[in-house]
């Protein structure tokens, strides 16, 4: 959990501020995960903070969603095209992609548990996206 708040700090994801009056706070939980080796020992063990894009309102958090997903066929197509032409196909995996997209919208999110700092009245001013608003996939 150290490492993921370090880096979303390093990042410039968020800021902590005052609570805004008369502003949504949007809820936020960590996610674990445990990845295993093949051997079915544990490999490593990760956590993720992950806003609750569902409390957000529209109008004020965001104004449309958005997710871009590929096509069965298009997939088979383009595989068939490098197959018949020889060429290599290869893809890409953007580590913490989401924390590079900036928000329109100004979004303030809850501290996440275990990391509160100074006071309950104390949030967060999200500058980019975070696993769960509604605009993370726009960018």
């Amino acid at each position: 959990m150290v490492k993921e708040y370090k880096m979303l700090k390093e990042k410039g994801v968020f800021e902590l501020t005052s609570q805004p009056p008369e502003r949504n706070i949007v809820s936020s939980k960590w996610v674990y995960a445990i990845k295993w080796k093949d051997d079915s020992t544990v490999d490593k063990q990760k956590a993720r903070i992950v806003a609750k894009g569902f409390t957000q309102v529209l109008g004020e958090d965001y104004n449309t969603t958005y997710a871009s997903v590929a096509q069965l066929e298009s997939v088979q197509l383009v595989c068939a095209i490098a197959t018949s032409r020889r060429l290599r196909l290869w893809q890409i995996n953007f580590t913490s992609a989401f924390f590079s997209s900036k928000s329109s919208f100004d979004i303030y999110m809850e501290q996440p548990k275990g990391f509160e700092k100074r006071g309950d009245d104390l949030v967060w001013r999200l500058h980019k996206t975070l696993y769960g608003t509604m605009q993370s996939t726009h960018n």
